[in-house]
């Protein structure tokens, strides 16, 4: 394991432009409470300046729309793959309610990248998830805090919690798995049809693909607001009739989704960066 920070990664700066697109309001599948505001944020990925820009644009459409009430959710993975994961974890601290005068519920959930940041954390971490944390997008991760040379878990363990502040590490363990506003479950990457919903798992909520996206049968009375499965059309996300996934894949795409749930209304809105935006442009040709 000794030297397994071997490539550099790019730096990507975090006042890189942005373009914000809002899209159409339409009819939601289930209302929320009249005057609550919900947003849901697809996974980030260690792109701070994409997250910063959808928060100041979400925060932007707070102060004119003047809910009663706000509940902002990360869907979990924010690390990984992306340059500015410590970043991205300081903004997640802070949430929305940073942006924004009006006060915000800020809920983040864990994915299965956090998961491994928590294992670190919390002393959990063995060689065998170090290894397949590190294949996994990891080492861009570590690289954002400092850590260059690794020999095995126990030095990542002892390395991350030596680099990470206190608020920071209270905040990766306090990551919930799932959360629920009236008909809408909010988790990182599914549920399991097949099961009850006190009987799910966390590597369930973290892990599920195909069960999940194509049930034979969906038994439940609620839509499941989820990330993990990258579904980028070149637009807004797809609304299917169990879930809505907002994971577009914003490390590779450049582009990062939002969900508002305004009572009776839902759109969604995008942060696009200027790879993005280039790669449209062809794509229009």
């Amino acid at each position: 394991m000794a030297g397994i920070l071997s490539k550099p990664m790019p730096e990507s700066p975090l006042n890189t432009q942005c373009e914000i697109r809002r899209y159409e309001w339409r009819e939601v599948p289930r209302p929320v409470g009249n005057g609550h505001m919900v947003v849901a944020i697809g996974d980030v990925h260690g792109r701070a300046d994409l997250l910063t820009a959808l928060y100041e644009a979400l925060a932007e459409d707070v102060a004119r729309m003047k809910p009663e009430r706000v509940t902002a959710i990360l869907l979990g993975d924010l690390i990984d793959r992306g340059p500015n994961s410590l970043e991205v974890l300081g903004l997640a601290l802070g949430g929305l309610g940073a942006f924004t005068k009006r006060p915000v519920e800020d809920i983040c959930l864990i994915g299965n990248h956090d998961y491994w940041l928590r294992q670190a954390v919390d002393g959990t971490l063995q060689d065998d998830d170090l290894r397949f944390w590190g294949s996994n997008g990891g080492e861009a991760t570590w690289r954002s805090f400092g850590i260059s040379r690794l020999v095995g878990a126990r030095d990542m363990v002892m390395q991350v919690r030596r680099r990470l502040p206190e608020p920071v590490q209270k905040f990766i363990l306090s990551m919930s798995a799932s959360y629920r506003v009236d008909d809408y479950l909010f988790v990182h990457a599914g549920i399991d049809p097949r099961q009850p919903l006190n009987a799910q798992t966390l590597k369930t909520l973290c892990w599920i693909r195909d069960p999940f996206l194509h049930p034979e049968i969906w038994p439940y009375e609620l839509t499941v607001v989820h990330g993990h499965t990258v579904e980028w059309n070149h637009g807004e996300p797809l609304v299917h009739d169990h879930r809505i996934g907002i994971d577009s894949g914003a490390v590779n795409t450049g582009v990062l989704s939002a969900l508002v749930i305004n009572s009776g209304q839902m759109r969604f809105v995008q942060a696009w960066d200027e790879d993005a935006l280039a790669e449209e442009d062809r794509r229009a040709g």
